[in-house]
């Protein structure tokens, strides 16, 4: 039998009375995707997974709240000693892929499917980046350069972004490109040193944000990993794919919360009337805006027409609703940028040496970025 080691096991423990926020943080420093609660004698309380966290956030949960919105006092769990076999056979049929390992109600070892079974479902998955853009927006920096290759942190966007896909343990990579694909092509080439197998889909005309992924079908023939590649982020790739998994969605769309504040006082009026219910002075609202990252089953390829030239998330995300199919949301906590114009960029390489070091990333606050 396979377990998770006991130094790894040591950072996912937290106790009852800690906050959401530091079960992420131990969600995270573990790097299994759960947290375990244990009482002084190291007895189990339950258990909390990296999708419950997400779920909460959803729900509006405030991570500094205490674990009680999250953590399962149910957990499954099975006797130190249990065999592969049967570990395997009791994830497959409870739907879990962490089980904690117990003696006398003790927490010892935690067994992990990727330590369980020989192959991880994900790892086979492909992910495709999309990197064909001209960058107007970053304009004279891509003038001789295309935006996935702009350097930000002394090294190209996109090959932080293949080294991320990489650590995520994904190896087969489509690049979408058209506008200056040569540059990306002799950079980075099959994938050979980076740890990769890259191949390429290349857009004669601009085929918008999904449009290339009908020039792949043959490829995109499990659940993959969709990125925009003007994005810099430290999302668990791996996690959104088993969420999307979980949850039985055909596609699942990253998610950040965005928090704009109203220039201007806001008038509350009575229904359709004239009448003044309310005035707010500046008011903050927080909405969730589309992060260029999805998750994509083939039952959504499928409906994207051969006929469109130009073809993007959004118009999939509606087909994929026309046709009864499941559409989920999965919020991003981890770092994330969009770079889409210049100040961006310069954050960009701001944030680099913070959050792509060889040290812990910071909790990102709930605004545009890091």
């Amino acid at each position: 039998m396979i377990a998770v080691e006991a130094s790894r096991l040591d950072k996912v423990i937290v106790n009852p009375d800690a906050s959401i926020r530091e079960a992420v943080e131990a969600i995270d420093a573990g790097a299994v995707e759960i947290a375990l609660v244990v009482d002084t004698e190291r007895r189990l309380l339950g258990t909390i997974t990296d999708g419950d966290v997400r779920r909460a956030m959803l729900r509006g949960v405030d991570l500094d709240g205490p674990i009680d919105e999250v953590i399962h006092r149910d957990p499954v769990t099975a006797p130190t000693g249990t065999t592969r076999e049967e570990l395997l056979s009791l994830m497959t049929s409870r739907g879990v892929e962490t089980i904690p390992l117990l003696e006398d109600d003790r927490v010892v070892e935690l067994a992990f499917i990727r330590e369980v079974v020989t192959e991880d479902p994900e790892s086979d998955s492909p992910v495709v980046v999309m990197a064909g853009g001209e960058g107007q927006r970053l304009r004279p920096l891509t003038d001789e350069t295309p935006k996935p290759m702009l350097e930000v942190g002394g090294r190209p966007l996109l090959e932080t972004t293949l080294d991320h896909v990489r650590d995520a343990g994904f190896s087969k990579v489509l690049i979408a490109v058209k506008y200056k694909a040569e540059s990306i092509e002799e950079h980075f080439g099959e994938g050979e040193h980076h740890g990769l197998e890259i191949s390429y889909i290349h857009e004669e005309a601009p085929m918008g944000s999904a449009g290339a992924i009908k020039l792949a079908p043959e490829q995109l023939d499990r659940p993959f990993i969709l990125i925009n590649g003007d994005l810099l982020t430290k999302v668990n790739l791996a996690a959104l794919l088993r969420f999307h998994r979980e949850e039985g969605n055909a596609v699942t769309v990253g998610i950040r919360q965005f928090r704009l504040q109203i220039p201007y006082g806001v008038v509350e009026l009575e229904g359709e009337g004239t009448e003044v219910k309310g005035l707010r002075e500046k008011p903050d609202m927080e909405v969730c805006v589309n992060a260029g990252v999805y998750a994509v089953s083939p039952e959504a390829v499928a409906l994207v027409p051969a006929d469109r030239e130009a073809f993007h998330m959004t118009d999939v995300v509606d087909l994929v609703l026309e046709g009864d199919l499941r559409v989920g949301s999965f919020p991003i906590r981890e770092y994330w940028l969009d770079i889409g114009h210049l100040s961006d960029f310069e954050r960009a390489d701001d944030d680099h040496a913070t959050h792509f070091s060889s040290g812990e990333p910071t909790e990102p606050e709930r605004s545009n970025g890091g």
